[in-house]
């Protein structure tokens, strides 16, 4: 009686008649190998241990349902071969034994896939009639990120605004997270903009050799083994490919002290680090994030820097898209290292900045639609929003003898003249305010959002830079961190900048 039973139930239900295993061999081993490790020697893609079966069982199922097409990598190795789509000849419920038995073999440790599943995907696809390319299917279902070469991962946040690396020693963690997983992520960071982050860990060398690491960062991060400074990004601007970098250094096999330092000043926030071993070809990659990498880990073509700059002991002036201003930004370089950034828009120097100028590269190979960052370092942003009434207007600028820039601002029937040039100390540059005309003093904002502290007659703005006011009836605002400047016409105000 129970025999004839089973027997019953076998010809009524395929799915208990065959397991997953038996279909897979019947229908998949032929290309992947009943090893799963692809057959004939590893001419088609592996299913053991690999990322593509693993995490959304989504992907996969779509992937049978409708093939794949294109090249694919799978562990380390680029296939360029046609999967046709198995979705005509498999029902829901033999496509989801074998899914269930291929992310369950092999060492494979993924969740089971149910017929319900697989009936609800063949009717969300059912108007594409093409296979998927990885680029597609990925877009829609990324890979499970794989373990990294870190471990013992931990990761302190900072509240603050910086314009440089902070002192993270001197300053106390808001947050401190054990990150099992081994993987540097911003997507657990308690704030959107203006904060720090310290990640330390262990980093496991699997050989004696040299091995080369790449960061790109919005804004700036610096990766240290051992120590030692290996590649490090300063000052603010975008991750974009722009101002990635690459340093090396030699390890021997086991374990590294690794630290990264991060911070970000405002709007996006991203940071990506790679890295190579003795004998890699590919990068690994220890972030969520890669460098601007489509999802096979291929990094993109790291622009070689093109830095301008002053000439001849003449300023330099950039009238081009400059990273963290306002689209009609115009940038100078004075000669000894000290560069500005004026907004057309907001009537404000935003940026100054210390060193390098401008990167160009980024405008200027394969014709670049990113914004030039600045090249230097010590980037200070004093102000982001309109310093002066609605009612003023930008008017252009001209050059004196020496080529230092005036900007020319009018106010209703007065004009302002907004003068730069080297000061005489080292470090420091001279700004000339010059209001004229009938009407009354104006109010211009000179800087807001940074921590001020009196030092003698000078004003410390954050952590890098002095203000000395002659002239000028000048004060802060402590609610808003403002320092704001009343303008009396017919009289000339200066401001000294001093970089520490």
């Amino acid at each position: 009686m129970i025999s004839r039973l089973l027997l019953l139930l076998s010809l009524a239900s395929p799915v208990l008649a065959q397991d997953g295993q038996q279909l897979f061999t019947l229908y998949c081993s032929a290309c992947h190998g009943v090893d799963g490790k692809g057959a004939t020697g590893g001419t088609f893609p592996p299913l053991a241990e690999s990322p593509w079966v693993l995490g959304d069982a989504e992907r996969s199922v779509k992937i049978v349902l409708k093939g794949l097409t294109g090249p694919v990598d799978v562990q380390g190795k680029t296939y360029n071969l046609e999967m046709p789509p198995q979705g005509a000849v498999l029902p829901d419920d033999q496509l989801a034994a074998i899914l269930t038995y291929v992310r369950s073999a092999w060492g494979n440790q993924a969740g089971p896939v149910t017929s319900d599943q697989v009936k609800t995907i063949r009717a969300s696809v059912t108007d594409r009639n093409t296979p998927w390319t990885a680029e597609e299917i990925l877009k829609l279902h990324p890979l499970p990120l794989e373990k990294t070469a870190l471990t013992n991962l931990i990761s302190q946040a900072y509240s603050g605004k910086w314009s440089s690396m902070p002192d993270f020693s001197r300053e106390k963690a808001a947050n401190i997270e054990e990150e099992h997983d081994g993987i540097i992520s911003l997507k657990k960071a308690p704030f959107e903009e203006n904060f720090a982050i310290l990640w330390q860990a262990d980093f496991e060398a699997p050989a004696d050799g040299e091995y080369q690491f790449l960061l790109d960062a919005d804004d700036a991060a610096t990766v240290i083994i051992d120590g030692k400074d290996i590649v490090q990004i300063k000052g603010t601007g975008p991750m974009n490919g722009s101002r990635t970098k690459q340093g090396k250094i030699k390890l021997t096999k086991g374990s590294h002290k690794f630290r990264v330092e991060f911070f970000e000043l405002s709007d996006k926030q991203g940071i990506a680090i790679g890295w190579k071993g003795p004998g890699d070809k590919g990068w690994k990659w220890l972030t969520d994030q890669t460098d601007q990498t489509d999802q096979t880990g291929k990094a993109a073509k790291v622009r070689e820097p093109i830095l301008i700059g002053p000439a001849n002991g003449r300023p330099i002036i950039y009238r081009n898209f400059i990273a963290d201003t306002t689209s009609r930004a115009i940038g100078v370089g004075f000669p000894g290292g000290l560069n500005l950034a004026y907004s057309a828009d907001n009537l404000a120097p935003e940026l100054l900045w210390t060193g390098d100028f401008i990167d160009a590269a980024a405008k200027w190979i394969e014709r670049g639609t990113d914004n030039s960052p600045p090249a230097g370092e010590n980037v200070v942003k004093l102000s982001k929003t309109r310093v002066l009434p609605k009612e003023a207007r930008f008017r252009g600028y001209k050059l004196d003898p020496a080529g230092n820039p005036t900007f020319s601002v009018q106010i209703g029937d007065q004009i302002l003249l907004d003068s730069w040039k080297p000061g005489t100390s080292p470090s420091t540059l001279l700004r000339t305010l010059n209001l004229t005309g009938p009407g009354p003093k104006q109010r211009m904002l000179i800087a807001e959002g940074l921590k001020s502290e009196g030092v003698g007659q000078w004003l410390k703005l954050g952590d890098q830079i002095e203000l000395n006011f002659e002239n000028a009836d000048a004060g802060t605002i402590e609610e808003t961190r403002e320092q704001v400047i009343h303008l009396i016409p017919g009289q000339t105000a200066t401001i000294t900048y001093r970089f520490k």
